[in-house]
């Protein structure tokens, strides 16, 4: 399934790798946020191109960062590959390991940081990487490295849900939230074979984790913790797809964009406290970095 396009949605003053160095020193010098999209390479069922996590947070992210006014920002290029264990069982999935995931943003983090820009926001789009990026971000605050994660789709949820019409009322897995989005953002040729391919699928609103024939599910009711391993006999989908529709696709966007480009200027303009209180003789102690005015 191919034809995702354009692949920029923000003009080239905001894309890290179309700027010179030079003009990344001017980002720097002037305060601005640095954004990484995270996403995952990953099957998304016979319907939706394996980078639909990655496309997606790229392209909500570059088109929430073309809104925030007053306010430096540059997105900085995607980690598309992401923590996909659950999904090896389908060709097309690349996974990284847990411990080389989280090496890899933390590098990613410390290249920009230690060059001089003041604070990085990952704007991820699998659901998989969102623990993990917690749990770095919570080590690299208190090593005092300023470094925030937001899921693309958290800050206008309360405005897009409304449009959602299938039985799966929240995102899942080449869903209808993700189905209409990507359709949204796709060339009209894209768009077509995507709409024909989910004509007629029947809603799959039981987890993965749960084996076929069997309803119940106590790893939900209790709030409890199992990956959701989409196995080689799996359809590759959690949600009602066929139910998405471009015309909604076009108003969930609108309302993510929207949410996530009040989520970037709140984040670039509050103070944050940064560290943790140790030895007067440790380079990295408690500390405060200003907001943008």
């Amino acid at each position: 399934m191919t034809g995702i396009a354009p692949r920029h949605f923000a003009p080239s003053s905001l894309i890290w790798a179309e700027l010179t160095r030079a003009e990344l020193a001017t980002k720097r010098d002037a305060g601005a946020l640095v954004v990484v999209p995270t996403g995952a390479i990953e099957q998304h069922g016979d319907f939706l191109p394996v980078e639909t996590d990655t496309f997606l947070a790229s392209a909500v992210a570059e088109l929430a960062a073309s809104r925030v006014a007053g306010v430096e920002i540059v997105v900085a290029p995607a980690v598309p590959v992401g923590f996909s264990p659950h999904h090896l069982s389908h060709p097309g999935t690349i996974s990284l390991r847990l411990e080389t995931y989280l090496a890899v943003l933390a590098d990613t983090v410390r290249s920009i940081l230690d060059a001089g820009f003041p604070r990085v926001v990952f704007v991820n789009g699998h659901g998989g990487n969102s623990a993990p990026l917690r749990s770095l971000c919570a080590q690299m605050v208190t090593d005092g490295y300023a470094v925030g994660m937001v899921d693309y789709f958290a800050p206008g949820e309360k405005d897009w849900l409304p449009f959602l019409k299938g039985g799966l009322p929240r995102t899942g897995h080449a869903c209808e939230q993700e189905v209409a989005l990507t359709m949204a953002l796709m060339s009209s040729q894209a768009r077509e074979r995507v709409q024909s391919a989910i004509e007629g699928l029947p809603a799959r609103l039981v987890q993965p984790w749960i084996a076929p024939g069997h309803v119940d599910d106590p790893i939900t009711a209790f709030g409890a913790g199992w990956p959701p391993i989409f196995q080689a006999d799996d359809c590759g989908y959690f949600g009602d797809p066929a139910k998405a529709t471009v015309e909604n696709g076009i108003l969930i966007l609108e309302a993510t964009v929207k949410g996530l480009a009040a989520c970037l200027e709140a984040f670039a303009r509050t103070p944050l406290r940064l560290g943790i209180a140790r030895d007067p003789a440790s380079p990295r102690l408690a500390s405060e970095i200003p907001g943008r005015k």
